[in-house]
Parts: C-alpha cells; sequence; structure tokens
C-alpha cells in the first residue's frame, strides 16, 4: 500500500494536480527534477523591482522543484549565466531587450539582437549592460530537452518596440516575435513566451504544476487580451507564432512561439535537474591575459581627439611570445562626462539607445483602461523597460482664487518620473574586434558628439565578446580625455605669478589649435593697380586683468586693461605657436585674474564659442 501511495504521489506530481509545499518532500526515485533558471540583467532603475519579482517567482518555483538557481545583477555576467542554464527546463529573464526590426539597423544583427542584456563584468552595477544576441544564445547555451523560456518587461520580444518609440507595423512585430525567439529555440527551447507587462508567476506554476497544455495555460493567461492569431514561425521551422496585442493591430504586449502539443507533462519529462545540484557562479571561469605576459601602456589616439570624428584607440603593448596572444580580441569603450556643456546622444551603433526617443505615435489606439495612447492600466504597471506617465494633477479650487487675485503659480515639471532609465552614452557595452599591430592594439572608435572632457574606460573581451578578469582590466587604467571641437584649442601658461604695481611684465603662453581648420587668413594678391594685396589676417591671443580682492582695482585707461599678442597667420590643426604678452600691471596692489583667450578672424573668440578661459592668479605687490 505505501509502494502504491509513493507511485500515486508522483504521479501527481508530475500532471501538477498536487504541489507540495517543498519539493524536498517529494520521493527520493525520482532521479532528476526541473532546473529553474531566474537571469535578471541590468537595466537601470527598474533593476530592483525585477530583481523582487523575480525572488517572488523563485519563491513559487521552489515548491515544485529544489533545483533553482538567482543570478541576479551585478553579477549576472555571461560566463556565469552560460554555466546556470545549462540544462536548465525553465527560464526567466528579465532586464534589456534588443530585437529587430529596429530604427538602429537595416539588417538583423545576430550579435547583440535577440537576447540577453547582462553585466560586461562581475560587480559592475546596474546600469552598464552589454548585448550577448542570438548568435551566442543558440550555438552556447544547452537547454533541458522541452525547455521554456519566459522573458518579461523586454523590448521588442513580444513584438514592441521601446517607451516613446512608434510600434510600427504589424508585420514589423510579427518579425520581431520569430526574431526574438529564435537563439533560445536552437538552444533546446520548445516555447518562448514574452509579456510586457506580467510578472512570470502565472507561468511558473502553469508549466511547473500545471496540467493540460501551455497552448490552453497562454490563452488562460490573467494577462490574455483577447486578440489572440497565429503564424507558422519562419526562422524556427515547425514552430508556431501567437500574438496576443491589446487591439487587433496595435498594443504588441503578448506573444508565444512554440512547438504544436507541448504541455507541461513533456518540460518535466525532459528535466535535467538535481535535487543535490548546487550552483555556484563565483566558480566560472573567466578569460584573462595575464597568463600571456603582455604589458600595456597608457593608451592615445592617431590624431586628434575631435568631437564626433572616427578615429583608432591605440593601447600600445609588449610581449615576449606573440604566439601566446589569443586570437578574436575585442574591445569596448565607455565614455563618461566630466565637463561637457551638452551630453552626446547614444551613438545609434550601441544598439538600443532610449535617447532622443520620439513623441508617442499620435496614431496610436487609445487604452481601454487609461484612455491613453502608449500607456498601460495602472494596475498593469511593473517595473521593466516599460514606463508609464501619472495622472496629471488638477488645479485645486484655491488656486484657481489666488490666480484670479493675481497670485502667480510656478508649476512643477510634468515630467514622470521613469522606472526605466533612457541608456545614455557608455550604458551600452559593444565590443568591436581590434586589430593587431606590431606594437598596439588598434580599436576603431567614433568620439562623443559634444566637445569637453570624458573619462574614457576601454574593456578587453575575447572572441566570444566576454570580458577578460579584473587582473585583465587592470592593466589598463582609465583615462580622462578632452574631446575638442571644431574650433577648439589650448593655452599653456604659468598657473601663477607675482608682478610689482604700476611695472610692465612679458608673459610667455603656448598656444595649440585644437580645431578642425586653420587660424588666420593668409594674404590674398589682387588684380587690383592701387591694392596689390589683401593684408594676412592673424588670430590672436588675449589677456584681459579682473580685481579679484579688496583694494584691487583698474586704471581708468582702458588700453591698460588687456594686452594681445599675434599668432602665426595659418596656423594648421595640431600646431603650436609660443607667444609673449606684454602687460601693464594695474597701479593698486592685490590679487587679480588674468583671463586668456584667443580670437581668430573667421570664428571670433574661443571662450564665446564654449570652451573654458584660461585663467592665471597674478599678485600685484606695490613697489619698493
Amino acid at each position: 500500500m505505501r509502494r502504491l501511495s509513493a507511485s500515486i504521489f508522483a504521479t501527481l506530481l508530475l500532471v501538477g494536480l498536487c504541489a507540495p509545499a517543498t519539493f524536498a518532500a517529494a520521493p527520493a526515485a525520482l532521479a532528476t527534477v526541473p532546473k529553474v533558471v531566474f537571469v535578471v540583467g541590468p537595466s537601470g532603475a527598474s533593476t530592483e523591482g525585477n530583481r523582487a519579482q523575480a525572488r517572488v517567482a523563485a519563491s513559487i518555483a521552489r515548491h515544485y522543484t529544489p533545483d533553482v538557481t538567482e543570478l541576479y545583477s551585478p553579477n549576472a555576467t555571461w560566463p556565469a549565466v552560460k554555466a546556470a542554464l545549462k540544462g536548465a527546463s525553465l527560464v526567466v529573464y528579465m532586464g534589456h531587450g534588443n530585437g529587430w526590426p529596429s530604427r538602429y539597423r537595416d539588417d538583423l544583427f545576430p550579435a547583440t539582437q535577440n537576447g540577453l542584456g547582462l553585466n560586461p563584468t562581475r560587480g559592475g552595477g546596474d546600469s552598464t549592460h552589454q548585448y550577448f544576441g542570438e548568435a551566442m544564445v543558440g550555438s552556447e547555451l544547452k537547454l533541458a530537452k522541452n525547455a521554456v523560456v519566459l522573458l518579461n518587461h523586454l523590448c521588442y520580444a513580444s513584438g514592441n518596440t521601446e517607451p516613446g518609440l512608434s510600434e510600427g507595423t504589424l508585420d514589423e512585430a510579427r518579425q520581431r516575435v520569430d526574431n526574438y525567439a529564435a537563439g533560445f529555440i536552437r538552444a533546446g527551447a520548445s516555447a518562448v513566451i514574452a509579456e510586457a507587462w506580467s510578472n512570470p508567476n502565472y507561468f511558473v506554476r502553469a508549466i511547473l504544476g500545471g496540467s493540460g497544455s501551455i497552448q490552453n495555460a497562454w490563452l488562460r493567461s490573467p494577462s490574455a487580451n483577447g486578440h489572440q492569431f497565429g503564424f507558422a514561425s519562419e526562422r524556427s521551422p515547425g514552430y508556431v507564432a501567437q500574438m496576443d496585442p491589446e487591439t487587433r493591430s496595435a498594443g504588441f504586449t503578448r506573444s508565444i512561439v512554440m512547438k504544436s502539443g507541448l504541455a507541461p507533462s513533456d518540460v518535466l519529462a525532459g528535466a535535467r535537474g538535481s535535487a543535490s545540484s548546487v550552483y555556484a557562479p563565483l566558480e566560472v571561469l573567466v578569460p584573462s591575459l595575464t597568463e600571456t605576459g603582455i604589458a600595456l601602456a597608457t593608451p592615445g589616439f592617431a590624431g586628434l581627439p575631435t568631437a564626433a570624428a572616427k578615429s583608432n584607440l591605440l593601447l600600445p603593448f609588449t610581449i615576449k611570445d606573440r604566439k601566446a596572444l589569443p586570437k578574436g580580441i575585442q574591445a569596448s569603450i565607455r565614455w563618461d562626462p566630466i565637463d561637457v556643456a551638452t551630453v552626446a546622444p547614444v551613438d545609434p551603433a550601441s544598439e538600443v539607445g532610449g535617447n532622443d526617443p520620439a513623441a508617442p505615435d499620435p496614431a496610436a489606439p487609445a487604452h481601454p483602461a487609461t484612455g491613453d495612447a502608449n500607456t498601460p492600466p495602472t494596475a498593469a504597471v511593473e517595473t521593466g523597460d516599460l514606463d508609464v506617465a501619472p495622472e496629471a494633477v488638477a488645479p485645486s479650487v484655491e488656486a484657481a482664487l489666488d490666480e484670479a487675485r493675481g497670485k502667480q503659480w510656478i508649476d512643477p515639471p510634468t515630467d514622470a518620473v521613469g522606472l526605466i532609465v533612457p541608456e545614455q552614452a557608455g550604458d551600452v557595452v559593444a565590443p568591436v574586434a581590434v586589430k593587431v599591430t606590431k606594437t598596439a592594439f588598434q580599436v576603431p572608435v567614433v568620439l562623443p558628439d559634444a566637445a569637453g572632457r570624458y573619462r574614457l574606460t576601454v574593456t578587453l573581451h575575447d572572441a566570444d565578446g566576454v570580458a577578460y578578469d579584473a587582473a585583465t582590466q587592470a592593466l589598463l587604467p582609465p583615462l580622462v580625455v578632452r574631446v575638442t571641437g571644431d574650433f577648439d584649442g589650448a593655452i599653456t601658461v604659468a598657473p601663477s605669478a607675482t608682478v610689482v604695481a604700476g611695472g610692465e611684465a612679458a608673459l610667455g603662453v603656448r598656444v595649440e589649435n585644437l580645431g578642425k581648420k586653420a587660424w588666420g587668413r593668409a594674404a590674398i594678391k589682387t588684380p587690383s593697380a592701387k591694392v596689390s594685396q589683401v593684408p594676412a589676417v592673424p588670430a590672436t591671443v588675449v589677456a584681459r586683468w579682473i580685481p579679484l580682492s579688496a583694494g584691487a582695482k583698474l586704471l581708468p585707461d582702458s588700453a591698460t586693461h588687456a594686452a594681445s599678442s599675434d599668432l602665426p597667420v595659418g596656423l594648421a590643426p595640431g600646431a603650436t605657436a609660443d607667444a609673449w604678452l606684454h602687460l601693464s600691471s594695474p597701479e593698486a596692489a592685490g590679487d587679480y585674474l588674468l583671463v586668456l583667450d584667443v580670437v581668430t578672424p573667421d570664428d571670433g573668440s574661443l571662450v564665446a564659442s564654449g570652451a573654458n578661459p584660461t585663467v592665471v592668479r597674478i599678485t600685484v605687490v606695490p613697489a619698493k
């Protein structure tokens, strides 16, 4: 009788009619159990909300199986995820999504699209992420037979795009659904379910403890919109794709690509997990260059680092045995603004951006619960790649009366506090292949659009795009780079000096043209008999006195307030010139600033164009 009871219990468990409080009470006869893996990638402000939802869903999964792995940002790196997903029957991923069709590329790019947005390195924070696309997902992940993948809160996976962007056509949405599932299906998945708004709890229960078919579970989901339609998958032959938009042609928030007839029992039958298995993410192998004996020197640019220019970053190296260098080394560049007048927008080459979003599509249908196009009902809002604007606050009666009495009201900003932070410059790590010369790695880069000072961080990756270990990265210190503008320059001068009141002084300066064109106009010959040529017009370096301390003051004669010196005509980009500024020091003792600038005949003042002035602090002492 005991043997019969155990058999009945196991059968009920497999068909989902009995869910024990913990799977540890299940019979020892079950050699394998479903392996479930939760992955939360870095997605800025929404990461913590995703982690909280994943933890709840993971606790639900443990009612059905003990083999549950939680791998969350900032430690969700590709090596760790790859190791964790081996033999997984159920995979839940929450984070950034990057699919196609999109406005960022004309063609599908398998290296970064339709995959996972993960931490480039362990412990790197919740904002910076790197995309590992369907090429690596399909070739390197090995899921259990009939595995199911849940994609929650992603852009593109269910046919959508990004917050603030037009969804595009129904045909584009169908392609996104089909494309995003393809890599996971190649990895062994029999179903890929994408839910833009819902948490994973329902499908975790339905797959691990349900009965019937996964098709019925999808149709009966609490998130169902009632507008289901299907089509044969083009990317995964033999699979059927289905969508369930909020209306018949818009609001692409739900999709599934699956084998027909797939049931939870099929998922459990393919289980490869173990009740005694323990996953240790710290033990995964991370590639390293330190054992090669390589030594890296300070990086530099081939030419001026001019804003928006294409250039090459040179990483000088020495190594005794060049054969020790692995093939296919890649590098990624991160620009963090330090002192920039206008922060540059995300380079479209960095995949999914979020900067400079288009206005909400005026043709998008209003949501039935909110009446607002592109906005889901408040009750359905869950942290993720999607965001919701709060309702406007109606003015109070008291405010209206105050306004009538002439009281001015200054309203607060109406911008919503975003659950998702748009990708800024440097958020997306996009490795590129480096050219290995005899003495340096040559990395192609596009400099930021805005001139200013940036912190430049270079990360080295292996041929698969996996970042090398911390010891390797430590070989390359972060740099502070001044990105120059079209009209830009630098003045090198002593930072401080002491002069005698009412005297004369000569200040030596070195001026460098950091712009894209020469400074000054050369002389022009003319056919006129009276005027043989138009004289040359040089650029000048100018200095102006500014009183700083109490008692410091300038003479009434404005000619003593400034000094200037001509620079060579046609000073070329990258060229330097030395000059002397002959100063008349103020009569009154005290502290002064001497502000230096460059003025050219074509572009005017360098400081007026946005460059920082060069300042010398001068102490004027009384004459003896």
